[in-house]
Order: C-alpha cells, then sequence, then structure tokens
C-alpha cells in the first residue's frame, strides 16, 4: 500500500445518471463567519476571482500586492495574468514574518493588498494579526490562503478574502473556494469541464492500481501513465486564466465528506509523527510542540541532502514531496532562510487515508534510512 501521492477515488462512487445538482455546505469553509462564499475549480482560480471582485468593488484599487517569497508558483499566476505587481517580504526559518520588515514594506509600498498565508496547520501569523485590522484601518486589503491549515481556527478572521484549494484536502477531482465578507461577483461561471473530467479519470485510475487486478508490470504501467496524466494536467491549469464553478461530481463527493473526521485523523497522525520523529538527529521537526488540533496539510521537516531521503522513502513506496519548486517571479528576492527552506524542506504524507499502521511503517523506514 502506498502512502502519500495524489489521492484515488473509487470509479463506483458516482455514476453518470447519479450526479445531482445541489449546494455544498463545508463547515470548515463556514468557520470563517464570511457573508460570500464561492467555490471554484482550483485555490488559483479562488485566487483570480477574489482579485476580479475586489477590482470591481474597488476599480480604483492600487494593484500592487506584498507577497511572502516562500510560497507556490502557482500563486503568483492568477496575479500576473490580472496585471498585479508583485512585492515579496520574507519569511524565517520558523515560517513567521518580521514584524519590522513588514511594517516597512507597507508604509513605503502602500499595497491595494497583502497576502498572507499560516503555514503547515500553524498559526504562523498569531503574534501580528493585530497589524492585520491595523493595515486594513489604513486601506490595505488582507487576503488569506489557508491551503495548507484548512481546519485552523481563528484563521482570516483579519482577512478581507480567504482562498483555499479543496482538492490537496479531499479525494476529488477538482475544488477551491474563496470567503468573504466584500461582495464577491455572482456572475454565472461554466462548470468544471476539462480539467475536472480529466482528474476524474486519474485519480479513479489510482484506485484502479490500488485495488485491481493485473500483473506487476500492467499495474506499473497504469502508475506511469496517471502520473504522466496527471503532471500534464498540472501544467494545464498553470496556463488557464479562465475561472469555472466547482464541478458537480466534486461537490456532491464533498456533500459526502465527514469533515470531523479527517480532521481528526489529521490530528492524530500529526502528533504521533511529532513524538516519534523527535528520535532523528539527522532532521528537524519544524513545529517540535503540537498545538491543540492541529491538523495540517502536512508534516513539515528539514533534512540535509532530502533527495537521499526522498529517494528512499520513494523506494518504500512513501512519497514525500518537496513543497515547492521556485518559482521564476520570486527566485531573485529570496533571504538565506527562504533558500534553505527551498533546498532543506521536505513534508510527510498524514492525511485522513492513514492511520497509525501507517505513521508506524513510515517511521521505521526513516529509521531504517538512518
Amino acid at each position: 500500500m502506498e502512502i502519500g501521492s495524489i489521492y484515488e477515488i473509487n470509479p463506483k462512487v458516482i455514476a453518470d445518471d447519479c450526479v445531482d445538482k445541489g449546494v455544498v455546505r463545508l463547515t470548515e469553509v463556514e468557520k470563517y463567519n464570511k457573508k460570500y462564499i464561492r467555490y471554484t475549480q482550483s485555490g488559483r482560480e479562488a485566487i483570480a476571482w477574489a482579485l476580479r471582485s475586489l477590482e470591481i468593488s474597488e476599480p480604483g484599487i492600487r494593484k500592487e500586492c506584498l507577497m511572502p517569497a516562500y510560497m507556490c508558483d502557482s500563486v503568483f499566476f492568477p496575479f500576473v495574468h490580472a496585471g498585479w505587481k508583485l512585492h515579496f517580504y520574507h519569511i524565517g526559518k520558523n515560517f513567521q514574518a518580521s514584524e519590522e520588515e513588514l511594517r516597512s514594506l507597507v508604509e513605503h509600498i502602500r499595497p491595494g493588498l497583502l497576502f498572507i498565508h499560516p503555514y503547515y496547520g500553524v498559526d504562523t501569523w498569531k503574534p501580528m494579526r493585530s497589524l492585520l485590522k491595523e493595515w486594513r484601518g489604513w486601506g490595505i486589503h488582507v487576503m488569506e490562503d489557508v491551503t495548507q491549515s484548512y481546519y485552523l481556527e481563528g484563521a482570516g478572521l483579519e482577512a478581507d478574502y480567504v482562498i483555499g484549494s479543496l482538492r490537496k484536502w479531499y479525494p476529488i477531482p477538482d475544488g477551491g473556494f474563496v470567503a468573504s465578507d466584500l461582495p464577491i461577483s455572482m456572475e454565472e461561471l461554466p462548470a468544471g469541464g476539462e480539467f475536472s473530467m480529466e482528474k476524474w479519470k486519474i485519480l479513479t485510475s489510482k484506485w484502479e492500481y490500488l485495488h485491481g487486478n493485473g500483473s506487476e508490470a500492467e499495474r506499473k504501467a497504469r502508475k506511469e501513465e496517471y502520473l504522466k496524466h496527471n503532471r500534464v494536467m498540472e501544467e494545464w491549469l498553470d496556463e488557464w486564466e479562465s475561472v469555472h464553478e466547482i464541478s458537480e461530481i466534486s461537490k456532491k463527493l464533498l456533500r459526502s465528506e465527514d469533515e470531523e473526521h479527517s480532521k481528526k485523523c489529521r490530528n492524530t497522525n500529526y502528533r504521533y509523527l511529532s513524538e516519534a520523529l523527535q528520535e532523528f538527529e539527522y532532521l528537524i521537526t519544524i513545529f517540535p510542540t503540537p498545538e491543540e488540533g492541529i491538523a495540517p496539510l502536512y508534516f513539515p521537516i528539514y533534512v540535509k541532502e532530502r533527495e537521499k531521503l526522498q529517494e528512499f522513502l520513494r523506494k518504500k513506496d512513501i512519497y514525500a514531496p518537496v513543497l515547492w519548486p521556485v518559482g521564476k517571479e520570486n527566485k531573485e528576492h529570496l533571504s538565506e532562510a527562504e533558500r534553505y527552506i527551498y533546498e532543506n524542506l521536505l513534508v510527510l504524507p498524514m492525511d485522513q487515508r492513514y492511520g497509525e499502521n501507517e505513521m508506524k511503517r513510515m517511521i521505521e523506514a526513516i529509521r531504517e534510512y538512518t
């Protein structure tokens, strides 16, 4: 059994004639207590729709954004496509920004938007959330990306826009959201189309790989094919500038998700890893004392020569990704600390598909590596 990599979907869970049109109501999205919510095909499309809505509400807004230099390059795309200028602020090895630097940048640039990101389920913005209220009083809008911290309590309260990628958290072919107290454009969006259908094929192909029949060679070929297909579709989405509504398939799947169960699974797995990883001197757990209720996207560690550990784990069918690739927009703006993050960070899978047995197996593999 693999640990990590893309989600799998049992193709039998939805028949074509069973896809009904309905409303998505997710407790973890509604906890942000925002007046308006819109579900999109992806997180980056949620950003694009938030930017469009903001420009409609405030046509004279200064289209300059303060962005953390450690960030997924796909976040930059909707800003670039919409003609926004990006300025970067720095993140330390503890994933917190510098209040002194931010104050200076905010006062000097007076951006129309400040983009923030609480990393890996921890409120890394907690020491400075009072500043967000102050800066909003100056007319600076705040967009908070909770893609790594979807379950985090207290996130998004000071933000004008909360955005996230749901497809990173659940076995769905597509899905993102934007929530705001500011008006969100309710212009009709095209339904999730080619991307969502192709991702459906990919995720069901993984299910067939894990649970279907066939020789080892046939299964290996099936895996290579769906992984290649997945890379193609993700690259395709990077270039896609349109915004789509979340697909009916994803809406149906989300209505059956037990978010509380998923949160508890992630929290239990996180706590197990947090304690078990303390024995290894060659790696560093970034948040050694787990906060109450922490349930992040992944468990982050720093490790030297991480590609060697990553390859060792891969041979054990454990897939620990690197987040993220450096983008062309931020590559000339990285501090020493951010270069360290990009070069040494590895994240361990610990989502709701897995329990204690899988976490033990991962720890045993890491122990064997030493």
